[in-house]
C-alpha cells in the first residue's frame, strides 16, 4: 500500500507599515487549539554597527506568523513550532539549562530555499533544520549563504530585542501598535531595561519564561546599536518595537491538497503571480528530488502531478521560487 504524505511550503505575508492587523488577517498558522498568539519579526538596519560586520538586511520588512494552542504554552514553544512548520524561516541560538532558548540570529528565505547556511568569511555552517544551536560562525560577522535572505545576527554588536504586548497579559486580537514615537519610553531612567513603545513592552525575559495566553504577541526587532552598560549611552534607550504588519503579500501556497488520480499523484493549491512552482518528492525528508518544475503561478488554482510515484511511502512538498 502506498503512503503518500503531502508537505506544502507555505509562505506568509511581508509587512511594512499600515493599519492594525488582526488574527483574522494572518495567513500562516501552525499548532492546534482554541487559543491564538502571534510572532512578529522585523528586519531592519541598526543605526550603529559598532562591533558588527553583519551585512544590513536586504530590506526593512516585518513578517507575522500565527500560533494556535490549548492549555499552557510558552513563547519558546511557539517559536520552535513555527520554525518546524515553515521551511523558509530559520534561527541561530542556544539552549541554557537555566534560561532556556536564546536567539542570536534570525533569517528568512525571501526568494529561494537554496544555500541554507551562514558564513563569517572563514567558517561556514550549513543548515539541516530551522533552529541551529551548534553553529561555529562568528555571530557578529555572519551572513547568509543566500544573499536574497532576510537576516540579522548579533551578540556584542546590535542584537535582537524582544517585545510582548502591553502588560504581557494577552487579550490583543489586533497586533500591538508601536505608535508614532521614534523610540521606546523608559519607565525608569536609572534602569534602562524597562519601558514601552506604544502598545509593545520591552522584555529581557527569555522566550522560555514568557507564558502565552489567548491574544499574546511576541515581537523581535534589531537593536539600534550595541548594548552598553553605560546608562548615558543613547543606544541603551533608542529601541524600536516591531512595525505594524501590512498584509500586502499573501501566502505563496494556499489551500494545499494532494492525492492519487489515474495512477499519478497530484497536488492542487492556490498560487501567486510572479512565482514559479515545483513539485518535489522525498523518501526520507532529507533528500529531495524535483519531479515537475517551472509551473508559473497565476493567482488561481494550479495542478502539478508526479507521473511516476514510487511504491511505498513518499513525501511531497511544493517549492516556490521567483523566476
Amino acid at each position: 500500500m502506498k503512503k503518500i504524505r503531502p508537505l506544502a511550503i507555505a509562505g506568509l505575508f511581508v509587512t511594512i507599515n499600515a493599519s492594525a492587523v488582526s488574527f483574522n488577517d494572518v495567513q500562516f498558522w501552525t499548532g492546534t487549539g482554541t487559543n491564538r498568539a502571534a510572532l512578529v519579526i522585523e528586519w531592519s538596519a541598526p543605526e550603529d554597527f559598532t562591533y558588527s560586520t553583519v551585512p544590513a538586511p536586504i530590506a526593512d520588512k516585518s513578517l507575522v506568523w500565527g500560533y494556535r494552542f490549548n492549555g499552557t504554552a510558552t513563547a519558546a514553544q511557539m517559536f520552535t513550532d513555527i520554525l518546524a512548520a515553515d521551511p523558509r524561516f530559520y534561527a541561530v541560538g542556544s539552549v541554557d539549562p537555566r534560561y532556556g532558548l536564546g536567539i542570536f540570529g534570525i533569517g528568512f528565505h525571501l526568494n529561494s530555499l537554496d544555500n541554507s547556511g551562514l558564513t563569517d568569511g572563514t567558517v561556514t555552517n550549513y543548515f539541516t533544520s530551522g533552529l541551529q544551536t551548534n553553529v561555529t560562525v562568528y555571530t557578529d560577522a555572519a551572513a547568509p549563504l543566500n544573499p536574497g535572505d532576510l537576516f540579522w545576527s548579533g551578540w556584542n554588536g546590535p542584537n535582537w530585542e524582544s517585545w510582548v504586548e502591553q502588560n504581557g497579559a494577552g487579550g490583543f486580537f489586533n497586533c500591538p501598535d508601536r505608535g508614532t514615537n521614534a523610540y521606546w519610553t523608559s519607565t525608569d531612567p536609572d534602569y534602562a531595561l524597562s519601558g514601552y513603545h506604544g502598545e509593545w513592552d520591552y522584555t529581557i525575559n527569555g522566550l522560555s519564561s514568557i507564558t502565552l495566553t489567548n491574544g499574546s504577541w511576541v515581537g523581535f526587532s534589531v537593536a539600534a546599536g550595541p548594548f552598553s552598560f553605560d546608562l548615558s549611552s543613547l543606544f541603551d534607550t533608542h529601541k524600536h518595537a516591531p512595525a505594524l504588519p501590512d498584509p500586502t503579500i499573501t501566502a505563496l501556497v494556499k489551500n494545499f491538497a494532494g492525492g492519487f488520480q489515474a495512477g499519478q499523484w497530484q497536488a492542487q493549491f492556490l498560487s501567486c503571480t510572479n512565482w514559479s512552482y515545483s513539485l518535489e518528492r522525498s523518501l526520507d525528508l532529507h533528500s529531495w528530488t524535483t519531479v515537475t518544475s517551472g509551473i508559473p503561478g497565476n493567482a488561481g488554482g494550479v495542478l502539478i502531478t508526479d507521473p511516476a510515484p514510487p511504491a511505498g511511502q513518499a513525501f511531497y512538498r511544493i517549492r516556490a521560487d521567483q523566476p
